[in-house]
Order: structure tokens, then C-alpha cells, then sequence
């Protein structure tokens, strides 16, 4: 982490030199000579984005984009079980989520724990289940 925290150094010395060269130009006659001096100044001192880090980024957002729209051609019709009143909805796993196409997240009513099945209901606490002795 060091390294990072001197790099924001760098720059803050940086900024400070440029602002130290255009001190009171900025706005002196809106020359556009004295525009475009202040311009190439604070070009040089922001840091030029890494082209690998950039390159990467975008191959990987154009992948996603390639993955949504083959998603979007053969998706399936996926219907989402009507909740019976009284039922609790996470207690239902999301048909969407099971295809892989559910894009709510979080946000979800349904369950997206798999292991859904394998959970009983919730306990009554109001009712007594216990025998009434006869």
C-alpha cells in the first residue's frame, strides 16, 4: 500500500506546482492562448491511464455485452410460481435464479439459496401444537 500512498504524493505535488505556474492566469482576459497553456499544464501532471488496465477492461465489458445478448436471444420462458397467501416467498427458490437469469439480486423476493428444499417451514410460534390431553 505505501506505494500507492506515494503516488497520491506525487500528484498532490504535482497539482500544487501547476497551480503555482497558472496562479492568476486562469481567468486573465480568456485568452485562449493562456486557456490552452493552463490546459497542457494540468495534462502533464494527470497520470496517463495504464493501456493494459484499459484494454482489459474493455475486452471484458465487450464479453459481458456478448454474453447478455446471446442470453437475451435463446432465453427460455421461465414462469415464476404464484405465492399461496400465508407462504413465505424465500421460502420459494426463484425459478429466474435457477436458469441463471435473475437479475434482480438481492432485491429478489424469491429465495436463490439452492439448498432451498432441504429447509422446512417456519414455526408458529402463536399456535400451540402440543396434544390437548383427553
Amino acid at each position: 500500500m505505501p506505494p500507492k500512498q506515494q503516488a497520491k504524493a506525487d500528484v498532490a505535488k504535482k497539482q500544487k506546482v501547476v497551480e503555482d505556474k497558472t496562479f492568476g492566469l486562469k481567468n486573465k482576459n480568456k485568452s485562449k492562448a493562456v486557456q490552452k497553456y493552463v490546459q497542457a499544464l494540468k495534462q502533464n501532471v494527470q497520470p496517463k491511464p495504464d493501456p493494459k488496465k484499459v484494454d482489459a477492461k474493455k475486452k471484458k465489458e465487450e464479453e459481458k455485452a456478448r454474453e447478455r445478448e446471446l442470453n437475451e436471444l435463446f432465453k427460455v420462458a421461465v414462469s415464476q410460481p404464484k405465492v399461496p397467501p400465508g407462504v413465505d416467498p424465500k421460502s420459494i427458490l426463484c425459478e429466474f435464479f435457477k436458469a441463471g437469469q435473475c437479475t434482480k439480486g438481492f432485491k429478489c423476493k424469491f429465495s436463490h439459496d439452492l439448498n432451498i428444499q432441504r429447509k422446512g417451514e417456519k414455526i408458529d410460534i402463536y399456535s400451540d401444537k402440543r396434544d390437548n390431553g383427553d
